[in-house]
């Protein structure tokens, strides 16, 4: 770890300088100074013709906004006016008086007015006169509609809705005057009420030629309603954000909208209580600024040159070395492995082509034990299928279950089958790779169960308490049962006198410290001979073992590869005969426990 610290540390004094500083310093150091000038020229003559167009602009602005005060002001002077109407007191207070006919031919009279009073404003689309006393509408559109107490109502709560002139309702402008006064509605229904509805889109077509130029566009704000010559500029969070924005000395606020700059102007109506925004692109309006595009022209062209020469540079220092990469991490990737590029600049591509080197050569070694780690790998779980069921063991057993039953004997029978029925359920069950150790110990007991019976006790089994914290510790499948089953084969005399099995728990420590778990399997049977101690420790202790795979080696082998080199078998002769198998499990590994 220290000598690639070291490595890395030389490498850092060697970089003198990178190719990202280059590359920086050398754009700064041409294109600034250009483009600063290019900036400067813009920047003032943008400034004064900017000035006189707000200016401009604003007295524009003020001017319609008055234009279009005094219309509103002549509509309302003139229905104020026609409150007077005598057709319309009369149809509003003396109703009960008048015949049918004297009704309908008031209606008719009141239509006609209505229709002029529509027709003296391009910005009234209708007059309406709501009559209760008639339950009827006399309109300028059509001559009569019905009118309910439904109608009344929502124009009664619609009264104070909104700020006068304008009362908005439905996506609707409207004007209207209420008579009598309209401070007691809510305790009766007004005499009558005169209407006039205001055009959204004549207003538009007025807004909209307010600024005169294509790209722009103007916007009424009444409270929180917007009236817009064109609905794909603004949207309400823009214009309440501009109207924030907005400098009070001259009216103004600069906009960057969609790409586009925008001389905006706001001016304040206290007659309609609204306010009108004016805005038009920069683009459009900067005209004296177009004799500058000669200069921006010209400092575009040598930047052309310039960013031509700086390509080559680029290409020289960055594409060639990128090449040579790409190209090696071709033939990494058709499997030539063995492979290794260099660089002599002290630059970054240095760093990469050493760790390219680095990661092949690492690769290498990594294909090559993973590959052993997994044959390895496959040979133990095909051994531990293939030692699951013991053809022998199933022979004698169903062999013996005959002759039971035959001798009439079902109380050892029952017992027989029911510990048979219980091993083969447990080694055929293929959907679990980890068990606790409960059911790893459970499974050997039914397994010494059987033999116990095939033996007729000749063999006397003695099965430790597991301590209750590692009851639930998860362990790999079928551990214990080819150890034990090797006592059975190899280890005890089936025809000797007082033959012992015996199965306990320690708990114990690595070498480094670690806690680990000891499974101690001893019997008194023959034992081994020293020599085969050994040949086994030796076994035992290979990485890569050659040779048939015994049950013994396939479970030591699944250990180390699940839990790594403390796990696994030791073996060694009891005293003062016999043999002892240790298994051990680190149990830091699975913390279930």
């Amino acid at each position: 770890m220290k000598r690639l610290h070291k490595q890395h540390k030389l490498h850092k004094q060697q970089r003198r300088f990178s190719i990202f500083s280059k590359l920086v310093v050398a754009f700064l150091v041409v294109i600034s100074p250009l483009y600063a000038l290019g900036y400067f020229i813009n920047e003032k003559g943008a400034e004064t013709v900017k000035n006189e167009i707000t200016k401009s602009l604003n007295q524009q602005a003020q001017f319609y906004l008055m234009s279009l005060e005094n219309e509103i002001e002549r509509m309302t002077v003139l229905q104020r006016e026609f409150m007077n109407d005598e057709d319309l007191e009369s149809l509003s207070m003396l109703v009960e008086r008048m015949s049918n006919y004297e009704k309908l031919f008031s209606m008719k009279k009141l239509h006609k007015r209505l229709s002029l009073i529509k027709a003296s404003s391009m910005y009234i689309s209708a007059a309406r006169a709501y009559i209760p006393s008639v339950s009827r509408t006399v309109s300028s559109n059509r001559l009569v509609d019905p009118l309910d107490q439904v109608q009344i109502d929502r124009l009664k709560e619609e009264a104070f809705k909104s700020a006068p002139p304008f009362i908005y309702s439905d996506n609707r402008m409207f004007i209207r005057e209420y008579y009598p006064t309209p401070f007691n509605l809510d305790r009766q229904n007004p005499a009558f009420i005169l209407e006039l509805e205001i055009s959204i889109p004549a207003l538009q077509s007025y807004l909209q030629q307010l600024p005169g130029h294509a790209g722009g566009g103007a916007v009424l704000i009444h409270e929180d309603v917007v009236i817009a010559s064109s609905h794909d500029h603004m949207n309400d969070e823009i214009i309440k954000q501009m109207m924030k924005d907005a400098d009070p000395d001259t009216n103004t606020v600069s906009l960057f909208l969609q790409n586009r700059n925008y001389l905006t102007v706001i001016m304040e109506s206290a007659k309609l209580n609204s306010s009108m925004v004016v805005y038009v692109p920069e683009h459009e309006v900067m005209g004296p600024i177009q004799k500058y595009r000669l200069y921006l022209f010209l400092i575009s062209g040598i930047s052309l040159v310039t960013l031509v020469v700086f390509a080559y540079w680029i290409y020289r220092i960055i594409h060639r070395p990128l090449r040579k990469l790409v190209g090696a991490f071709r033939k990494v990737e058709a499997g030539l492995l063995h492979l290794e590029i260099k660089h002599n600049s002290h630059d970054e591509f240095q760093y990469l082509y050493e760790r390219f080197n680095h990661m092949t050569a690492h690769l290498n070694k990594l294909i090559y034990e993973v590959y052993e780690q997994q044959l390895l790998l496959q040979k133990s779980e095909l051994k531990q299928l293939q030692s699951q069921i013991n053809p022998h063991f199933l022979y004698n057993s169903f062999y013996l279950l005959y002759r039971m039953t035959k001798a009439q004997d079902y109380e050892n029978s029952t017992r027989f089958t029911k510990y048979l029925g219980d091993y083969f359920q447990y080694i055929t069950r293929n959907g679990k790779e980890e068990v606790r150790l409960e059911e790893e110990f459970h499974h050997v007991k039914v397994y010494t169960e059987i033999q116990s019976i095939r033996f007729h006790e000749r063999i006397h089994v003695s099965l430790g308490e597991i301590p209750e914290r590692y009851l639930n510790l998860k362990v790999p499948r079928l551990i214990l049962q080819p150890i034990v089953e090797n006592v059975y084969q190899h280890g005890l005399d089936h025809d000797g006198e007082d033959r012992r099995l015996a199965i306990h728990i320690q708990e114990a420590a690595s070498s480094a410290g670690s806690p680990l778990l000891l499974v101690i399997v001893e019997d008194n049977g023959r034992g081994l001979s020293e020599e085969e101690v050994s040949r086994w420790s030796q076994t035992f202790k290979r990485e890569h073992p050659t040779g048939e795979v015994t049950g013994m080696l396939n479970v030591h082998r699944r250990l180390r590869l699940k839990y790594g080199k403390d796990a696994g078998l030791s073996i060694e002769n009891a005293e003062p005969s016999g043999l002892r198998v240790i298994l051990a499990l680190p149990v830091e590994l699975s913390e279930e426990a």
